[in-house]
């Protein structure tokens, strides 16, 4: 792709409280090879930390930024949907502040979706960096194939979100189809947008090449209380809404939907029991994890975890988690 027959890319980027961070994923969609004319937007959530003086001097030096800050703070999706609907672009890139893309990025991911016209979205391996910019680690899919069509990528979502990060390259016309994240919960809203983007008609591409660095927060105490109902909330209604109406509309059997739904609660249950947890975060948890799946399985999985057997939930977590992490490892070997 040269001259004019280039699609147009812009790189969007929601971003709140991270001034110490925004800069540099800023400058890593700027600093792309093979494919530099990139603009990059950066939609500020009411910030209230020094993000508008960082924003203020970036802007001033590259024509390329755009900055706007929102007087209030619209949450995680709304600001999200604001930035990606700013550019003209053909193609929109979603990287969170404390993200960076690496200077292949665009190039690759451009290339891959230009050649898969029915794909809404393409991702990559990436690297896992803490706090300090450390490559902790590097994530892979394993996938026997670069692009997914629509109907594999739905019933591959029961299982999950199949990306490794919430770094992807859209389709600007699929979003604007999908109604971007308007109206959607914090949390899961890139699970939500994919089921979504694949009942329209969507598949996706895989790039296993490491793109990106994915940035992980270290934290003794998991992740927090009002996060685990936000995304208690936003797994309840994709599995009761989006799912549902996909399959039916298939004609599919929604039983596939109804045993995953309980597969994903049971999952999350073990989670609501950690000792971080308290006995008050844990009364307002439960009964939202019945409304997401009040099924027998889900009943067992908490009367288990009640007389203290969380410990082993999670040892046999980690070790599931381990053993696909090794046949990541191994798949990555073999493509080599």
């Amino acid at each position: 792709m040269s001259g004019a027959d280039r699609p147009t890319v812009a790189v969007c980027i929601p971003t709140y409280n991270q001034a110490q961070f925004v800069g540099r994923a800023v400058e890593s969609a700027l600093r792309q090879t093979g494919y530099p004319h990139v603009e990059v937007w950066v939609s500020d959530d009411a910030s209230t930390d020094n993000t508008p003086a960082v924003m203020a001097a970036l802007a001033a030096r590259d024509p390329r930024v755009h900055y706007h800050r929102h007087d209030k703070n619209l949450g995680i999706a709304e600001n999200a949907s604001w930035v990606l609907k700013q550019p003209a672009a053909e193609f929109v890139v979603r990287l969170d502040s404390d993200d960076l893309l690496l200077p292949d990025y665009v190039r690759v991911l451009l290339e891959r979706l230009v050649a898969h016209p029915d794909a809404a979205y393409a991702h990559s391996s990436v690297a896992v960096i803490d706090g300090n910019d450390v490559v902790q680690s590097v994530s892979h899919l394993f996938r026997p194939s670069e692009f997914v069509g629509a109907d594999a990528a739905l019933r591959d979502a029961l299982k999950g979100y199949k990306t490794v990060a919430n770094i992807l390259m859209f389709r600007a016309e699929a979003l604007r189809r999908a109604n971007y994240y308007h109206d959607r919960p914090s949390y899961t809203e890139d699970y939500d947008l994919s089921v979504r983007l694949a009942d329209l008609g969507y598949g996706n591409v895989y790039v296993s090449d490491v793109l990106a660095h994915y940035r992980v927060w270290g934290d003794a105490q998991g992740t927090r209380h009002h996060r685990k109902a936000m995304h208690l909330r936003g797994l309840t209604r994709l599995f009761h809404g989006p799912f549902i109406e996909a399959y039916r509309r298939r004609g599919w059997r929604v039983s596939e939907v109804k045993r995953a739904r309980s597969r994903a609660a049971v999952r999350f249950a073990t989670s609501v029991f950690m000792p971080w947890i308290t006995a008050a975060e844990r009364a307002e948890l439960v009964p939202m994890l019945y409304e997401l799946d009040n099924g027998w399985r889900v009943h067992l999985r908490v009367l288990l975890l009640r007389v203290g057997l969380a410990p082993v939930f999670a040892v046999a977590a980690r070790g599931d988690a381990q053993l696909r992490g090794w046949a990541k490892r191994l798949l990555a070997a073999v493509r080599r």
